[in-house]
């Protein structure tokens, strides 16, 4: 997958991306570095986030799905999820905004956007 931002114009791209970063306390990440999705374990449940999709809950099952869209994932220390819910919009969730996903081993897989 192209490294892309929802509801966001490609040539905004970098300068809102930088913005997400700024939000949730991260570094801007290197085009290799960037993530499309990512696995985590919270409390006995596991969560997948991928970005412009929303965060589903995926065990136990039944898979349950979060209103919020996952608008960046910013690696680190701890991992960081930044979604459409508040404060950057109206939009409830379930989570604190950005989720903080942890570490390995509670980040239990990570897919990077394809390198240009």
């Amino acid at each position: 997958m192209e490294f892309f931002l929802p509801v966001t114009a490609e040539d905004e791209y970098e300068q809102r991306y930088a913005e997400l970063a700024r939000f949730a306390g991260a570094s801007v990440p290197v085009p290799g570095a960037r993530l499309w999705a990512v696995q985590w374990e919270s409390d006995g449940e596991v969560w997948e986030a991928t970005v412009g999709e929303l965060l589903v809950r995926v065990t136990p099952l039944p898979r349950v799905q979060d209103g919020a869209a996952v608008m960046a994932i910013f690696p680190g220390d701890p991992y960081l999820i930044v979604t459409s819910a508040q404060p950057l919009t109206s939009l409830r969730s379930g989570w604190h905004n950005p989720i903080s996903a942890g570490v390995p081993p509670q980040v239990r897989k990570t897919v990077p956007f394809d390198i240009p």
